[in-house]
């Protein structure tokens, strides 16, 4: 299990990267194109969650529910903290924004790894579609991060190393929850997998989700509801 956990988590941080090199290389090219992997993306978190994480969840732990919307509001929390933080001070709002999306998607890197460890202790499958969800979000995360770290008056070559540093806490976080996971009860592990659910859902319905307001319009749904029923599909298969 142990060679699974570090190998997909490895393709995370990997998945992180090519967004980063995505924009490093062919800024224009995907600046008109990642808002399709945006919106398969949401599909796809969203479809977990709510077909994988949250059933299994509710199998191991009756107290699931406070689990995942504490999850959500945590995230959400996370995020106010962050934004206010940022723009507190006008004349530094963009050197701080830089620093501060450094830390909180370093943070999320860090548990997007745990995530992928937790979920291989209930199972292979639910671990190998939590992973697949964990890697199509994290190309536009490294895209993100990048853009605000060069936003921040951080250099390109900075900017390019200090994402490569949150690419690698994706399997830091996976090599962690893999060995203090295994002592965990059942029940444990079904909060776990709920405040992951959580996450995904924050993420795929507040984070990413307005990203496909912008432009595009029925092909972004189109890829979403792709996304919802190719994790469907793969969950059958397996």
């Amino acid at each position: 299990m142990l060679i699974q956990v570090l190998f997909f988590s490895l393709v995370a941080g990997l998945a992180a990267m090519a967004g980063v090199f995505l924009v490093y290389y062919f800024s224009n090219w995907s600046r008109r194109n990642l808002i399709f992997l945006i919106s398969f993306a949401i599909g796809v978190l969203l479809a977990n969650a709510f077909f994988h994480l949250l059933p299994e969840a509710a199998a191991l732990a009756p107290s699931w529910p406070y689990w995942a919307l504490g999850a959500l509001m945590f995230f959400y929390l996370i995020e106010q903290v962050l934004t206010i933080h940022a723009c507190r001070e006008e004349e530094c709002e963009a050197h701080t924004l830089g620093h501060v999306g450094l830390l909180g998607l370093g943070f999320h890197s860090l548990v997007d790894g745990l995530t992928i460890g937790v979920a291989f202790q209930v199972g292979n499958s639910i671990g190998a579609l939590t992973s697949l969800a964990v890697i199509l979000h994290k190309i536009s995360e490294g895209a993100c991060l990048y853009t605000m770290l060069l936003g921040g008056r951080f250099s390109q070559k900075r900017s390019l190393w200090f994402s490569i540093l949150v690419a690698l806490a994706t399997p830091l976080g996976a090599w962690l929850a893999y060995y203090f996971a295994q002592e965990l009860t059942g029940q444990v592990l079904g909060w776990l997998l709920a405040a992951a659910a959580g996450g995904f859902i924050y993420i795929g319905a507040s984070d990413l989700a307005p990203l496909t307001h912008k432009k595009n319009g029925w092909p972004n749904v189109l890829l979403m509801v792709l996304g919802v029923v190719f994790v469907w599909l793969i969950g059958k298969a397996i």
